[in-house]
């Protein structure tokens, strides 16, 4: 089936882009929440346009990301935690625990999301982890985990934990390839739809597209 995407979807296509998709897909997850439409030629003579609003749009979110990835510069998120026998901890540090650090840095909300964890971290430890700021701009920030009561104090284990890892041993986490994202989770990655940033939602404001109804086949 033809459509248009209206937005941006991970993994299916930017807004603007003419492309064929499976009927079901388009069906049930494209059309309904307004992603896409049918690409009848009333459509197709908008794509154009919308292709230039997506453009300015990465634009945007690209230097707006390269200015929060500045803030992090020399600034560690560290992330104390409390630790049982062999460094393991009593739970773990989730995407949400490093969204949370992070924000702190920055001064402003990251969307859990954002971080691409894909597994959580159940040991101390300094770890390299990629945060999408936006679709360009992924860079890797380092994670210290480290023991709310170690005996000589935080910064002590800070230090330790350093001296044993090199540069090229810390644990890093590899940025997972969206394309293999199934269906069912496109809507809880797909950041343009939910965590946009404001200045992206005014390009598009105004600008209306109808989707049409879906033409049932004569019987």
């Amino acid at each position: 089936m033809k459509v248009v995407f209206l937005e941006t979807v991970e993994g299916s296509g930017s807004m603007g882009e003419v492309k064929t998709v499976r009927p079901g897909y388009a069906r049930n997850y494209l059309l309904p929440l307004g992603l896409a439409a049918p690409a009848t030629p009333e459509i197709l003579a908008r794509a154009e346009k919308l292709r230039v609003i997506e453009e300015e749009r990465q634009r945007i979110q690209d230097e707006h990301a390269k200015e929060l990835v500045g803030k992090f510069e020399g600034k560690p998120l560290i992330i104390e935690v409390r630790v049982g026998e062999q460094g393991r901890l009593y739970g773990s540090v989730t995407s949400a625990d490093i969204a949370e650090k992070a924000g702190e840095i920055l001064g402003e909300e990251l969307d859990r999301r954002r971080v691409l964890l894909p597994e959580v971290i159940r040991s101390v430890g300094i770890y390299k982890v990629p945060v999408r700021l936006s679709r360009t701009v992924l860079p890797d920030l380092e994670v210290v985990v480290v023991d709310s009561e170690a005996p000589l104090g935080v910064e002590a284990a800070i230090t330790e934990l350093r001296n044993q890892n090199s540069e090229s041993e810390f644990d890093t986490f590899e940025t997972p390839d969206i394309s293999e994202v199934t269906t069912d989770e496109k809507s809880d990655v797909d950041l343009s739809a939910d965590i946009a940033l404001e200045s992206d939602e005014s390009l598009s404001e105004g600008l209306q597209v109808d989707t049409p109804a879906e033409e049932t086949p004569n019987s």
